[in-house]
């Protein structure tokens, strides 16, 4: 028995042998080539901006060789997250793309030797910037308010002229940020809410509480002199450039404001208006605000108007500028802050909303943009600009949250304000 099996055994084993021994030619056609050298790889050969980029934020603009004309054949990651080409913008030489996010560390404000690299469809190698290159945040928090105790709320802020900011919160208490991010306290006699705020002659704290008076804090801080007597309720104000004070609010007018000699006079008829923001520019004062009288012959209800700054501080007709009522987002929001920048634009904060934080629009051509909507949340409660390329933005939310918080955040950009008189 066991010498049959053994046959049987050694019999299918030649059978199989003389099988594998066969030739087959029944192959199916190989999936690799060996001898495609694929397509030429691309090569980078200039970046703008070259070294740095905000998160999330600025158009990067890509240049080189061996990029496909159709553009979806292209891949450009930093640090391996894609970024979406823009078909509009970009050329065969040349490839546009938006900073993606890449920073999810909430620790870090910026990351150094961001990997760049530009992949193309049928090409066996990428192309690789030979440079370091950075991505920094364009917003950060300034000055720790986030997670702080809910009566601790920022609502108002303000700069000085060495940059140090003042954020007036929902504690009575204003305080001094430093330009490293420092918080201390700086002045007291608040009240919750602090409708507008800035830095006067002599670095002194102004402030308004929609109240008849305008409030100082001394320079070297301390407790608040209700300073002023002004109409009935002011709520925003700016300083010209001789640093005398226009302000308004709802009131029977706008007023002017003598700082040295502490008097006032009404320049600007405004019943039945009710002004959220001011700033002076260029000549003029412009105001945000509503329109609550009964008068069938006024037919914008919001806006932002201006008056032109005549001789002796006095002030021309009211002129719209901007029909709010009309625009976009004022069915869900409101203008409840307003800086302008060295070129004349004007970037408006608005109420908390389904819309964007920050506006800015173009009086002369009317044209309008979100500004940094990738990165930046309703409401801007308050607005002030730097002496450099710095926007500082407080938040006051409803219902603040862990991923939507109310805080003090510095916004960089690459353009300057428009020349500030209080402090200069």
């Amino acid at each position: 028995m066991k010498t049959q099996n053994y046959f049987s055994c050694l019999l299918i084993g030649l059978i199989l042998i003389g099988g594998i021994g066969c030739e087959y030619d029944d192959y199916p056609d190989p999936i690799w080539d060996p001898d495609d050298a694929g397509g030429p790889t691309p090569v980078i050969t200039a970046m703008d901006p070259p070294d740095v980029a905000y998160d999330g934020l600025t158009v990067v603009t890509i240049s080189g060789e061996n990029f496909s004309p159709t553009f979806s054949e292209n891949q450009i990651t930093f640090n391996g997250v894609s970024a979406s080409i823009s078909a509009e913008l970009s050329t065969e030489a040349e490839l546009v793309v938006t900073m993606p996010i890449i920073i999810s560390d909430a620790s870090l404000n910026a990351i150094d030797g961001v990997q760049v690299m530009v992949a193309v469809q049928g090409s066996y190698a990428g192309a690789v910037y030979d440079q370091d290159f950075r991505v920094e945040r364009a917003v950060i928090e300034w000055g720790s308010f986030i997670g702080e105790k809910p009566e601790k709320l920022p609502n108002a802020v303000a700069v000085d002229a060495d940059e140090n900011v003042f954020v007036a919160a929902g504690d009575k208490i204003i305080y001094k940020i430093d330009t490293l991010g420092t918080r201390t306290e700086f002045g007291t006699g608040l009240s919750t809410t602090t409708n507008d705020m800035k830095v006067g002659p002599g670095g002194a704290v102004y402030f308004a509480r929609n109240n008849p008076f305008i409030y100082r804090v001394d320079v070297a801080g301390g407790a608040a002199d209700r300073w002023h007597r002004v109409g009935s309720k002011i709520a925003c104000f700016d300083f010209n450039a001789d640093q005398n004070i226009y302000c308004g609010g709802k009131n029977d007018s706008l007023y002017f404001v003598d700082v040295a000699a502490e008097t006032n006079r009404g320049i600007a008829l405004a019943e039945d208006y009710s002004y959220s923001a001011l700033r002076v520019y260029d000549g003029y004062v412009y105001i945000a605000g509503t329109y609550e009288g009964t008068d069938g012959a006024v037919t914008v209800i919001q806006g932002i108007w201006r008056h032109e700054i005549l001789a002796d501080d006095e002030l021309g007709s009211r002129e719209l500028v901007y029909d709010w009522a009309g625009a976009e987002y004022s069915a869900n929001q409101d203008i409840i802050s307003m800086v302008v920048d060295a070129d004349g634009l004007f970037y408006l904060g608005l109420s908390e909303g389904s819309g964007p934080a920050i506006i800015t629009v173009d009086f002369a051509t009317q044209a309008v943009e979100t500004f940094y909507d990738a990165v930046l949340t309703a409401p801007a409660t308050s607005l002030a600009w730097g002496n450099s390329n710095f926007i500082y933005c407080v938040r006051t939310m409803v219902a603040s949250t862990d991923g939507l918080p109310t805080g003090s955040f510095r916004i960089a950009q690459s353009l300057t304000g428009a020349l500030y008189y209080g402090r200069n």
